[in-house]
């Protein structure tokens, strides 16, 4: 087929489909997206830095890239777990374990801390009330940050009772950057209770603290 050329040059009708190649197109920039603008012309979308993502900037403007919204993301995480029988008679808080208090310095103050703790029930092992160890997490000062409940007992006979396991959950927002979070226990009644405890004399379960600080 002859082409005409003409004071308009070569129109749409003259070009076969898909006969222009990448070659043929004119350079741009690395990393350069080609889109259209409101007019509906071809334009091409700037280059963005490493880690941005390409958002809409909404009708009338072509996209752009920007910096990935912080909300949401879990930005560290920090724990500790103990292995080993804990015991407590006391009637006041006290701490569990060292290895159960967890620190951490925030990138933010408006950022939350979402806390996770899992107790592992052993057994009271002396004293007849019917009453279950207490449980709270605080912070450095020992300020409440909330209390923990659930864990349960039943009578094995002599003295000795089985115990449930207490999973805990805490959004917490502290309002400041360095942080610390601790499990704490008392026995109401006196009793004496264990925690990680095998009754049976076999290997001690495990107690967890987990901390993630999550983005504003």
């Amino acid at each position: 087929m002859s082409i005409t050329i003409s004071g308009n040059g070569i129109v749409e009708a003259n070009l076969a489909d898909n006969a222009v190649t990448l070659a043929k197109m004119a350079s741009g920039t690395d990393g350069e997206i080609l889109t259209y603008d409101a007019s509906g012309n071809p334009v091409a979308v700037s280059v963005g830095t490493d880690g941005q993502v390409l958002t809409s900037t909404g009708a009338g403007s072509p996209p752009a890239f920007e910096t990935a919204a912080a909300g949401g993301k879990v930005l560290q995480v920090v724990s500790g777990s103990i292995s080993s029988t804990l015991s407590t008679s006391s009637t006041s808080f006290a701490d569990m374990s060292a290895s159960l208090s967890k620190s951490m310095t925030l990138s933010s103050s408006s950022n939350k801390v979402l806390v996770f703790v899992g107790i592992n029930g052993g057994y009271r092992s002396s004293g007849s009330g019917a009453t279950s160890p207490e449980f709270i997490i605080t912070d450095s000062s020992n300020v409440t940050i909330s209390t923990m409940s659930g864990m349960s007992y039943h009578t094995l006979g002599a003295g000795y009772s089985s115990g449930t396991q207490v999973a805990f959950t805490y959004l917490w927002s502290p309002g400041i950057t360095s942080i610390t979070v601790k499990c704490r226990w008392k026995s109401p009644s006196g009793d004496s209770y264990k925690v990680n405890e095998n009754s049976h004399g076999g290997t001690p379960s495990t107690s967890t603290i987990t901390l993630m600080e999550i983005g504003a």
